[in-house]
């Protein structure tokens, strides 16, 4: 009978890392800029770092990541979707930075290319009448693309907000996500 796994080997690899990261902490500040993202970016492969989705993560996952602080992280959910790390720019980020949280950071969910900007943005408490409701207007609420618009305005007229999840493809975790952001009216 085989003896029970453990995970010390993944945990002397994080301690590794961890010292690599002092070291290079120490060297950055003697001037050693390129040299230092090559080298995290070994210590993240060494390491086995699962990077996280930079269009989902929360402002705190990311102000966690060394290289990003709570103003530039609150910068980068205001400014999602990203459909590159590249675009990081936009909040300010310059390219060294962009190389130092590159392996902590990764871009969507397996389906890439697929992020987009809605044509509208919903304002803070604004409710969508989904009886009356444009294409453009139902993109906007969480989890709804373009088919479901269509799909939701080819079923109208809806007697109760339940009716919804007699359209194909809202199912009830969709539902439970946009129950507060419709009306009928």
């Amino acid at each position: 009978m085989r003896a029970p796994r453990t995970n010390r080997g993944m945990k002397t690899k994080v301690w590794m890392a961890a010292g690599l990261a002092a070291a290079l902490a120490a060297s950055s500040a003697e001037g050693a800029g390129g040299v230092a993202a090559s080298a995290w970016r070994r210590a993240a492969e060494t390491a086995q770092v699962k990077p996280i989705d930079l269009n989902a993560a929360t402002a705190g996952q990311l102000a966690a990541i060394k290289g990003l602080n709570q103003d530039l992280a609150a910068k980068i959910v205001a400014a999602r979707p990203f459909r590159s790390l590249d675009e990081l720019v936009k909040v300010g980020l310059n390219k060294v930075q962009i190389d130092a949280v590159r392996p902590y950071l990764t871009i969507g969910s397996g389906r890439k290319g697929h992020w987009r900007k809605a044509e509208y943005r919903l304002a803070p408490g604004e409710k969508v009448n989904i009886n009356t409701a444009e294409r453009k207007m139902l993109e906007a609420l969480p989890g709804i693309g373009a088919g479901l618009a269509y799909r939701i305005i080819e079923k109208r007229p809806f007697a109760k907000i339940e009716d919804l999840m007699k359209v194909g493809g809202i199912g009830t975790r969709t539902f439970a996500r946009i129950r507060n952001l419709v009306v009928i009216r």
